[in-house]
């Protein structure tokens, strides 16, 4: 079964080869035309199976297997227990001729209880606890332990949001008329204006208003934020973006225009040719877009304090949980202390360049405190020239299907201490030696 292999072989990349999981999809059907039509298909089952493969790996922990047996047993888990796309008896033939019918044995207690959902977490675990969330929301247990902070009925939306794919959101350019989108039955309206929301039946790739460049996908909170911080002319705005997302450069573009002066930082340029391809479409002259892999050292590139800045650099990024099944099986956590790292000293060279009485935004995509409010408490407290205007935690289950979290700080004037004149020193050290020489007397 074709269908099964070229599974098979795509999650053991994954998960074996920690392989992200849209790319082992692209390098397989882009290379070979011939089984694209497989493509759905295999995604399907994959993803499937990436979504409770925690779940699996637990109901398979005491059978011993072959990690290729084991993934291949967990496909038709995925299949029989969640999917239910492929025939359950056809994919039982694959299965013994894959690993044989000793194993195959041994493997149908687990198989066959897929008539008993309220048991796929066996019943021995116990429930609001957090291996039962683990097991239930495939969530690896160190990741629950990072948002061990937030209430329980937080963490449990969270993450139960996290196992179930979110509608996909774009930004309308300017001069697209939204109204005949909406016509189309392809997009519907969101509460922001200039957002639409994907409905269409076919892939979003084929559509041909996508195609034609004249919407991007963005985040309705990305918009919102641009919006309700927005500046005017004469204005300066300085964004930094170490996201590999390219929406946040998109949307400034869009919003400005040629209104103000823009200076847009990323790691590095050349690997953001559509956002180049947008300021010269655009023809826009306002707009300098260079790279600065140490944000420390920007002088070079930026000639005057910004009235807005806005720091977005990489993070844990769990907002990609639900439209990556394998971000959290695959993210490694080991990574942590260098991204705090680097979020720590993109904000601190980015805080250089705002004016006096401008305001800094800083936003990272993550639940993790360290990231967020210990950054930039301890920002604070070092640099007495900054004031907290307000944080808050964006929660993927809440109308802006974002994980998210964002301060907005204020840049003020230092106070100076003034030293007394000396001739209140000279006094005030003459009165010291008055009451010491009484004291001996």
């Amino acid at each position: 079964m074709e269908v099964f292999d070229l599974s098979l072989e795509i999650l053991l990349e994954v998960i074996e080869q920690k392989k992200p999981f849209s790319d082992a999809l692209k390098d397989k059907f882009v290379s070979d035309i011939k089984l694209r039509p497989l493509r759905s298909q295999v995604a399907g089952l994959v993803g499937c199976e990436l979504r409770h493969h925690i779940l699996f790996e637990y109901l398979l922990k005491d059978i011993e297997l072959e990690v290729a047996e084991r993934s291949a047993v967990e496909l038709v888990l995925a299949n029989d227990y969640f999917y239910h796309r492929f025939d359950k008896a056809e994919l039982d033939d694959v299965l013994k001729e894959k690993i044989g019918e000793e194993k195959f044995l041994l493997v149908s207690p687990v198989i066959e209880n897929y008539t008993k959902p309220e048991e796929y977490v066996p019943l021995s675990v116990k429930r609001n606890s957090q291996p039962y969330l683990s097991l239930r929301y495939n969530v690896p247990a160190w990741i629950l332990k990072v948002f061990a902070h937030f209430p329980y009925f937080q963490v449990y939306r969270t993450i139960k949001k996290y196992s179930r794919p979110v509608t996909t959101t774009l930004r309308a350019r300017e001069g697209v008329d939204v109204n005949a989108l909406i016509a189309s039955n392809n997009f519907a309206a969101t509460k922001t204006e200039g957002i639409l929301s994907y409905v269409g039946k076919e892939s979003l790739r084929r559509n041909e208003v996508y195609r034609s460049g004249k919407l991007f996908t963005e985040k309705e909170l990305t918009k919102i934020i641009f919006d309700e911080h927005r500046v005017s002319e004469p204005s300066e705005v300085l964004l930094y973006n170490g996201n590999a997302d390219t929406s946040l450069e998109k949307e400034l573009i869009e919003s400005y225009g040629s209104s103000l002066g823009m200076n847009i930082a990323v790691p590095e340029v050349d690997v953001r040719p559509d956002v180049t391809s947008l300021i010269k479409e655009k023809g826009l002259r306002n707009v300098n877009f260079f790279s600065a892999p140490d944000p420390q050292s920007m002088q070079a590139a930026i000639s005057s304090q910004q009235d807005l800045v806005i720091v977005a650099p990489n993070s844990s990024n769990f907002d990609l949980a639900p439209t990556s099944p394998d971000y959290l099986l695959n993210f490694n956590r080991d990574t942590l202390t260098g991204l705090i790292e680097n979020q720590k000293m993109v904000l601190e060279g980015c805080s250089k360049y705002v004016e006096i009485g401008g305001k800094l935004l800083y936003l990272v995509y993550t639940l993790n405190m360290k990231e967020g409010p210990e950054i930039i408490a301890n920002f604070i407290k070092q640099h007495e020239d900054f004031t907290l205007i307000s944080e808050r935690q964006y929660l993927p289950y809440e109308s802006h299907q974002t994980t998210a979290y964002l301060a907005v700080l204020e840049k003020k004037e230092k106070e100076l201490t003034i030293a007394p004149p000396l001739n209140e020193i000279a006094s005030t050290q003459a009165q010291s030696q008055n009451v010491a020489s009484a004291s001996s007397k």
